[in-house]
């Protein structure tokens, strides 16, 4: 739906002008406080609802402020306007809704104000993209952001693992298990009490000698006077033969007893354990290493999840019907042709804001252009063949009198239509 004509009376700064457009760019031009933006404003104030009056709407010195806009579809609005605010709104040609209901539904602040959209923080701007085109990736932005995190955690614990792994030694050549030593030190005993009853045996058998040997010595005196000391020699010679008995006795424990040496077996137990400190070692390399596979199985795990999760993203955005082709989400704002919005080209973004329109309002082909005084020669230009790609009109407003302006603005009138070669 375009304006085919726009007539207002005594609306602001705007005494009387009647605006017939011709193609799909209007440019509105004149100097500055001679009416240009009342003569903007006015479609606004004429298509929305009574906060789109201003506080001084009526021409001073007019009872009321009239205007009426003319469409390619045969609706015919009209609004009146007293200078205390009150509105009057009649349409022709639509009687399906009630008329301020039936303008609702054509409406769309950045028809009226594109430069908003331009100033909207970029998280806004893709949360606008997201319900326009019916996508919201709220849950899996949040779900991706998760399992992002513990892949990380993940991928640090992997490296942490392995760096500990490369610095743990390694021991070939010993068992998988710790060998006890019970066994050793059962035989060690062993070998410990036969040495001490060997020693035992022997200090008897010396001893028991030894009292063999004294007796004979006391004999050998005895026998110097054998008839005085007759009775002593039979007692020491009952005395000697129990000492030899003895003796003999002691000796044969002494040939019995076979020791074993300790040497070799406390160095077997010194060499065990320095077997078992390897295999220990290389029981506690092995934990690490299954922990190592457990935490790169999570992270492939989890980097399979992020796969998931962008292949659905990407899925749903291949069946979105996006306003123009190229626009696309972003990292916090929309993005066209890869590149966000704030990055992209002046040309770039007009393009994107009156795609973003005619979506938003797909009723109404009109968008209104109030900093058109900022945009040079080539972005007019830019902005004059957007209209006709998009059919779509916009109504620019723009300082001076340049070959550009389709109307002129001059003391609330218009001055002299221009027409575009």
């Amino acid at each position: 739906m375009k304006i085919t004509q726009l007539t207002v009376e005594n609306h602001k700064r705007i005494s009387a002008a009647t605006v017939t457009p011709e193609g799909n760019m209007i440019v509105i031009g004149g100097e500055n406080g001679e009416g240009k933006s009342s003569l903007i404003e006015s479609i606004e104030t004429l298509l929305r609802g009574k906060r789109a009056i201003c506080k001084d709407p009526v021409h001073h010195g007019a009872d009321k402020a009239v205007i009426i806009g003319r469409f390619d579809n045969g609706l015919v609005v009209t609004k009146e306007i007293t200078p205390d605010g009150n509105a009057k709104l009649v349409i022709r040609g639509n009687s399906k809704a009630t008329p301020q209901a039936l303008l609702d539904s054509f409406y769309s602040e950045f028809s009226f104000d594109p430069d908003k959209f331009f100033d909207l923080d970029p998280q806004k701007r893709l949360e606008m993209l997201r319900k326009l085109v019916g996508i919201d990736f709220t849950e899996l932005d949040k779900q991706r952001k998760m399992v992002y995190e513990d892949r990380a955690q993940a991928g640090r614990d992997v490296a942490g693992r392995q760096s500990q792994i490369d610095q743990m030694p390694s021991y070939d050549g010993v068992p998988a298990r710790e060998v006890s030593i019970n066994d050793l030190m059962a035989e060690l005993n062993k070998a410990v009490e036969t040495t001490r009853a060997k020693e035992t045996a022997q200090k008897h058998f010396e001893t028991a000698n030894f009292a063999a040997r004294s007796i004979e010595a006391e004999i050998a005196k005895a026998k110097d006077s054998i008839a005085a000391r007759h009775r002593v020699l039979e007692t020491k010679q009952a005395e000697l033969s129990r000492a030899l008995r003895v003796a003999a006795q002691a000796e044969g424990m002494v040939g019995e007893i076979v020791t074993t040496p300790t040497a070799p077996i406390q160095a077997k137990i010194d060499a065990l354990e320095d077997t078992n400190r390897k295999v220990r070692a290389n029981i506690s390399r092995r934990e690490f290493q299954r922990s190592f596979a457990s935490k790169k199985a999570e992270y492939e795990r989890l980097s399979q999840e992020l796969i998931a999760i962008d292949a659905k993203k990407a899925d749903m955005l291949s069946k979105a019907k996006f306003p123009i082709k190229g626009l696309s989400f972003g990292d916090g704002d929309v993005e066209y042709n890869g590149v966000t919005f704030d990055q992209a080209s002046q040309a770039e973004k007009l393009r994107v804001v009156i795609a973003m329109n005619i979506a938003l309002n797909p009723e109404l082909r009109a968008i209104c252009v109030r900093t058109a005084s900022l945009l040079d020669a080539k972005n007019m230009k830019i902005l004059a063949e957007l209209a006709d790609e998009f059919d779509t009109q916009i109504w620019a407003e723009r300082v001076g009198q340049g070959e550009e302006c389709s109307v002129i603005i001059e003391d609330g009138q218009v001055k002299s239509p221009k027409k575009k070669e």
